[in-house]
């Protein structure tokens, strides 16, 4: 009984961190990805319709940095270097890679919503 008290106090003071997860776009194929320390970040590929290979997803674990390498196209090696906080996580990548946060939209998309329907009696 006083371990499941302790478990839950625990569970009650422990800090809860909101990792932000990212997507990793090329136009090559992504191929052979080796990290540098697995109990940070997990990266892995997502396979489409069209077989492309070309999205990678990286999933914070813990705080800390690291880094990543790959091969494009089977003959490129690039290397990225990933810093994980509270908050966020960086990513610094080569030009010819974009990076996409997907737990932060961004700011300059502006939209509206639709009118609620009007019921006519």
């Amino acid at each position: 009984m006083i371990k499941k008290v302790l478990f839950c106090i625990f569970l009650l003071i422990s800090p809860a961190f909101a990792f932000e997860d990212c997507v990793i776009i090329s136009d090559g194929k992504l191929t052979d990805i080796n990290i540098e320390d697995n109990t940070i970040i997990d990266v892995y590929p997502i396979v489409t319709v069209m077989n492309d290979k070309n999205t990678l997803i990286v999933h914070p674990l813990k705080q800390g940095k690291t880094r990543f390498c790959l091969l494009k196209n089977n003959k490129n090696l690039s290397l990225f270097d990933v810093s994980v906080d509270e908050l966020t996580t960086k990513i610094n990548a080569p030009a010819d890679f974009e990076v996409l946060s997907l737990d932060k939209p961004t700011d300059d998309i502006e939209f509206t919503l639709d009118e609620p329907p009007i019921i006519k009696e």
